[in-house]
């Protein structure tokens, strides 16, 4: 039986290069677009490109687009927040393009998008909680996911199906830094310690993919975020716990503010969000609360 090939876009990325494995572990075929190929990264079902034009092939079953700069990487000035949105919009309009031209209808496309497509809180209540149907804010990080989304979804020609990720943690990522100050038995709390984290273990997150491969249902948005809410605070404890650690130390929101400016909104505010068309669909999460995610991580694979 012939196997099924994969496009992944954003393929040398956190998420991608985790992807990568998971698939052809998997037995599918993998053509892998990126600018940094992974050099070490060598396999029989794996072809590595910098551009479409090098793809060689019409047959494409599925296509995963997460090509993208780091929201996190560096302070948003005005042009760095435009080069946030060109990485992600023209990219996606050049993958679909080159769909288009080359008659190739994939059985689904996967493109990338984030929670912060929800924004914030301004009153910073975070009372209530995000699904799939709740409207975007006119704040940057909810316009760069919008303009993203917009994009993919304009090709109506194709199968796409919109994922919005929370933050990701496995080896690698933001998780590192994260747990950085705790593993120092430094910083604890930051601001209140009651803004959200959202987040979802990278296993989650590729089981997710695959499961929405097949996926029959008509729902075009999907929030790849774990089912138990938590907050900054909590998630100190939990990972304190676990790594045998009392940090102490709050750290105030001014600190923050004063150091990033709006991107602060990344670590102070936010809104929880819920995996509603998951769950009703019949995903099933392998970590579904933060302590069997962070357990998983920090003790299994020390």
């Amino acid at each position: 039986m012939q196997k099924l090939t994969v496009l992944v876009t954003g393929a040398s990325g956190f998420i991608g290069s985790h992807l990568l494995a998971y698939l052809l572990e998997r037995q599918y075929k993998v053509i892998a677009l990126t600018r940094q190929r992974n050099k070490s990264s060598d396999h029989p079902d794996l072809y590595w490109v910098n551009h479409f034009e090098q793809i060689e092939t019409t047959q494409i079953d599925y296509v995963v687009n997460l090509a993208g700069e780091n929201i996190g990487a560096k302070r948003w000035t005005e042009s760095r927040k435009q080069q946030l949105i060109e990485s992600r919009v023209a990219m996606t309009q050049k993958l679909y393009e080159w769909l288009d031209v080359h008659q190739i209808f994939p059985k689904c496309i996967i493109s990338g998008s984030a929670i912060g497509y929800y924004g914030i809180d301004p009153n910073e209540q975070w009372a209530v909680s995000c699904d799939e149907n709740t409207p975007p804010q006119a704040i940057f990080m909810s316009e760069l996911c919008q303009k993203w989304e917009q994009m993919a979804l304009k090709f109506t020609a194709q199968n796409t199906k919109i994922i919005r990720l929370g933050v990701v943690f496995g080896h690698g990522g933001i998780l590192p830094q994260m747990l950085l100050p705790i593993r120092l038995n430094t910083v604890g709390r930051i601001a209140s310690g009651r803004q959200p984290i959202v987040w979802i273990h990278i296993q989650d997150v590729l089981s997710a993919i695959e499961f929405l491969f097949t996926s029959d249902q008509a729902q075009k948005v999907y929030n790849l975020v774990a089912p138990e809410q938590s907050n900054q605070q909590q998630f100190v404890k939990v990972a304190a716990k676990i790594l045998k650690r009392k940090p102490l130390l709050p750290m105030p929101k001014c600190i923050f503010e004063l150091m990033l400016g709006e991107q602060s909104q990344l670590i102070l505010n936010g809104q929880f969000v819920e995996p509603k068309a998951l769950v009703e669909y019949g995903f099933q999460f392998q970590y579904p609360t933060l302590e069997s995610a962070l357990k998983d991580i920090l003790t299994r694979h020390q």
